[in-house]
């Protein structure tokens, strides 16, 4: 009677797990196959002084073709995103001033594939999710500065 019992309550903890699994998404999300699905990208360079207004703003709109797009499509595609499932997009907000770099890709249909936004504070958003990153150098400070440095 007992080994039924105790079959029975793994059989729960497996079905709950089972369950939680299929429920929450992958926390990963995959970059590169995003970039390599565009054909184009718009960059924003930006220097937010306050709530209402950004004092300075770069915005670039780049082919597959250009040098740039190909040193940002690398180097994203080398970073690791996996989604914070504690931030709320609408209850964030930032110590003023702050920087940020965003790049829009897009297909031949011009079609939004992704939508990257990393802050000068290490704060990262892919498609309005808030993101922890990860590469080889560093974390968001680290993406933040090679992007800058890409668009000079």
């Amino acid at each position: 009677m007992k080994d039924k019992s105790v079959l029975s309550r793994f059989s729960i903890v497996l079905l709950v797990l089972l369950a939680l699994v299929l429920i929450f998404p992958s926390a990963r999300i995959d970059l590169a196959s995003k970039i390599s699905a565009s054909t184009q990208a718009g960059v924003r360079v930006e220097h937010v002084q306050n709530f209402a207004s950004s004092t300075e703003m770069d915005y670039q709109v780049l082919s597959s073709d250009d040098a740039a797009y190909q040193k940002i499509a690398e180097l994203l595609s080398g970073v690791k995103c996996t989604k914070r499932l504690n931030q709320r997009y609408s209850s964030y907000s930032h110590e003023f001033p702050v920087d940020s770099v965003t790049v829009s890709y897009y297909d031949d249909a011009e079609n939004n594939n992704l939508l990257f936004t990393v802050y000068s504070d290490g704060t990262a958003i892919v498609n309005s999710q808030f993101v922890k990153i990860t590469t080889p150098k560093g974390g968001a400070e680290e993406v933040y500065r090679q992007l800058v440095e890409i668009m000079e």
